[in-house]
C-alpha cells in the first residue's frame, strides 16, 4: 500500500515543511488559501497512491503513517477529527465572525449567504460537524467523487470548508467514513502548533 503524506501552505501562513511533501507552488487563484485549499480537497488530481494523509502546515504525525492508517481509517474510505467544539453552522458561522469581520469581511459575508441556504435545506446535526485539519482518505472512484463535490460547493460559495464538508458528505450516503473522537488540538497521536502567520 502506497500512502502519501502532504500539506500545502501558501502565502507564508507556515513555514515550509520538508519532513512530508508540501506543495506551495500553485498560484492560479488570487485567494493564497484558494491556491493551498485545491490540494486539500484534490488530492487524486496530484497524487498517485493508495492513501492519502492531509494535514494542514501547523499540524505533525508523531507515528509512522501506517499506524494512522490502521487505527484512524481502518476499513473506511475516509476519515476526519469530530469537530471538539462547533455544535452547529451558527456556532461555526460566530467564529467566522470574530475571526474574519475585521481581516477580510467577504469570507464573513459569504459564510452568512452560504448557512442561510443550508438552513433552508437542513443543517447538520451537531454529531456530523467536523474538522478538516487532518484528513485520512482511501483514492477510490468514490472518494474521488466526493473530493469533487466538496471542491464545487467550495467554489460556489466561499473558502471556509468546514461549513460545506457535512453537507456534502449527506449527498455521500455510502462514503463510509470514520469520524475521530479525540481533539485534534491534544490528541497525543498529533502535535499541533498555532500557525506561524495568519494572512487572508
Amino acid at each position: 500500500m502506497k500512502i502519501i503524506q502532504y500539506t500545502a501552505i501558501t502565502n507564508s501562513k507556515d513555514t515550509s515543511r520538508e519532513d512530508i511533501m508540501c506543495f506551495n507552488e500553485y498560484n492560479k487563484f488570487i485567494n493564497p488559501v484558494m491556491n493551498a485549499k485545491i490540494y486539500k480537497v484534490l488530492p487524486h488530481k496530484f497524487l498517485d497512491c493508495d492513501v492519502s494523509i492531509y494535514m494542514d502546515g501547523n499540524i505533525y504525525l508523531l507515528k509512522e503513517p501506517e499506524w494512522y492508517v490502521k487505527n484512524w481509517l481502518g476499513d473506511n474510505d475516509m476519515a476526519f477529527f469530530r469537530h471538539y467544539k462547533s455544535k452547529n453552522l451558527d456556532w461555526e458561522l460566530k467564529w467566522i465572525k470574530y475571526v474574519w469581520r475585521s481581516k477580510n469581511r467577504q469570507v464573513y459575508e459569504d459564510a452568512i449567504k452560504q448557512v442561510e441556504y443550508y438552513k433552508k435545506i437542513g443543517l447538520p446535526e451537531q454529531k456530523d460537524m467536523a474538522m478538516g485539519g487532518v484528513i485520512i482518505r482511501r483514492h477510490i472512484p468514490l472518494v474521488e467523487n466526493f473530493n469533487e463535490a466538496w471542491w464545487s460547493e467550495i467554489c460556489r460559495w466561499g473558502q471556509r470548508d468546514q461549513l460545506s464538508l457535512p453537507i456534502v458528505l449527506r449527498k455521500f450516503p455510502e462514503l463510509k467514513v470514520n469520524r475521530i473522537n479525540e481533539n485534534i488540538k491534544t490528541t497525543p497521536n498529533l502535535r499541533y502548533e498555532t500557525h506561524k502567520h495568519f494572512k487572508t
